[in-house]
């Protein structure tokens, strides 16, 4: 048994030292994690068939966390959130945008439209109170999910438009229906996320987007819906 468990062990270094050789930088650090991972809770089953049972299993948790599967089990490691999604992504016909969970940033992308293809980075304030006309016009949550971002860049732009600025436009519906992989993309997070997680995220999220800390009420609105589907 020993003779096996060396010559694996040997067998995952050999064939990791391997991989480094030819893999790009950017994933080494992933592939060491996985490695890591499944090296402990291969140790784990070592442990097991030696009867130190105590010791395997949390080892085995151990190796679960690395591997980004500590939920699983109910635990969740330090680094182990770190490898979270970090960007929400709340989508319209007019508009993708993403919020950075670590600045509390938005930045977007027209995906229809006369501006399709450009970041809203690139447009100037008449360019965007342009564009706002075009998201009144989709009739669904485009013009919110714009004005929240005006907010945040352009503070004054109301001062410099002439339209209709309401929380609600034509075809706006606030209680739309939300599926799982919006109410996931909203709070950034992956599939199978916990209980904790969602909790987590929730509350990171509204210290960022709330009114109260320059957010917006619509988004707020949107983190408080997907954080209501998810937990049911």
């Amino acid at each position: 048994m020993y003779l096996l468990a060396a010559m694996a062990i040997l067998g995952i270094i050999w064939l990791t030292i391997k991989y480094m050789a030819r893999a790009d930088p950017k994933n080494i650090k992933k592939t060491m994690r996985n490695v890591g991972g499944a090296f402990a809770i291969f140790l784990s089953l070592i442990l097991t068939l030696k009867g130190a049972l105590p010791i395997a299993i949390p080892v085995f948790l151990f190796g679960l966390g690395i591997l980004g599967l500590g939920h699983l089990a109910g635990i969740e490691l330090p680094w182990a959130s770190s490898r979270k999604i970090t960007k929400s992504k709340i989508q319209t016909r007019i508009l993708s945008v993403d919020l950075d969970h670590s600045d509390g940033k938005i930045q977007g992308t027209v995906i229809s439209g006369q501006f399709n293809g450009q970041s809203l980075s690139q447009l100037n304030q008449t360019q965007l109170l342009d564009l706002l006309e075009e998201c009144f016009a989709a009739g669904d949550q485009s013009p919110q999910l714009l004005q929240a971002y005006l907010d945040t860049t352009h503070p004054q732009w109301r001062q410099n438009y002439h339209g209709d600025t309401a929380s609600t436009g034509p075809g706006y519906n606030n209680n739309a229906a939300m599926d799982e992989a919006e109410a996931l993309a909203v709070l950034g997070l992956n599939n199978g996320a916990s209980k904790k997680q969602i909790i987590t995220a929730h509350r990171k999220l509204m210290k960022q987007y709330h009114p109260d800390h320059g957010g917006s009420d619509y988004l707020a609105a949107k983190i408080n819906q997907a954080k209501d589907f998810l937990l049911g």
